[in-house]
Order: C-alpha cells, then structure tokens, then sequence
C-alpha cells in the first residue's frame, strides 16, 4: 500500500511539474493541453494547427506576449517543445500529450527566435516562432 501511494504521489508531482513550470526566466507563459470546445480564440492571437504530421504554419512571426494556440487537428498524438530560443523552456505536456482536438497555448514575452519541435514525430516535425 506504501508502494501504491509513492508511486501515484510520484505521478502526480511530474504531471504538475510538467505543466506548472518555473516562470522564472521570463521566456514565456503556457497552459496544459485542452479541449478546445470548438470556440475562437479570443484577442486576435495566433493559430498553428498539427496536421499531416507538420506544424501549419511551420515558421510564423508575432508580437511580444501575443497569444499562440496549436490545435491537433488529427487522430496522431503530437506534442510542441521548444529546442532552442531565449528564455526558460516550454512544452505542451508529455511526448504525445496532445490528442485529437486539444490545444497548447503559449505566449512568449522576449524578442528573438524560438525553434520548436513534435517529440514522436522530429526532427521532420518542426518550426520556429519569430517575436518581434
């Protein structure tokens, strides 16, 4: 029973450390995977959409603390990690994490470029994010 509740008190703690972060850096702000619901995005932000096994737009160009959603718009689990770029990391959650429908919001508050990946479908699946 010990085993059970250290193993499961474990989980818990990657999952919240997975999505909670450490915001320290000032690079930027994400939210865990959701279901989008089908509404619009509010404030005019940003849209990726995972698609085909790629990022559509693969490379796109926002202003400083703008809202960047990516939506899984198929039935192959994907995921949005960043691989280089000012700032402290970010990640939609696990390898994989996003199914069918979900999204990934992220703003990024530094200037600069961040390249980012799909974990389950790099290096093929990548792109980068330009913020002005």
């Amino acid at each position: 029973m010990t085993k059970l509740l250290a193993l499961t008190l474990a989980c818990l703690a990657l999952c919240l450390a997975a999505w909670g972060g450490d915001d320290d850096s000032g690079g930027g702000t994400t939210s865990p995977p959701a279901d989008s619901g089908g509404g619009a995005s509010s404030g005019g932000g940003t849209k990726v959409s995972l698609k085909n096994i790629q990022f559509n737009p693969k490379d796109i160009t926002v202003k400083a603390g703008q809202t960047i959603t990516f939506t899984n718009d198929e039935s192959v689990p994907h995921d949005v990690h960043k691989q280089s770029g000012p700032g402290g990391d970010f990640a939609s959650g696990p390898d994989g994490g996003l199914q069918q429908g979900d999204t990934f919001k992220l703003k990024l508050d530094k200037p600069g470029t961040y390249e980012y990946v799909c974990h389950v479908h790099a290096p093929g699946m990548a792109g980068s994010i330009t913020v002005k």
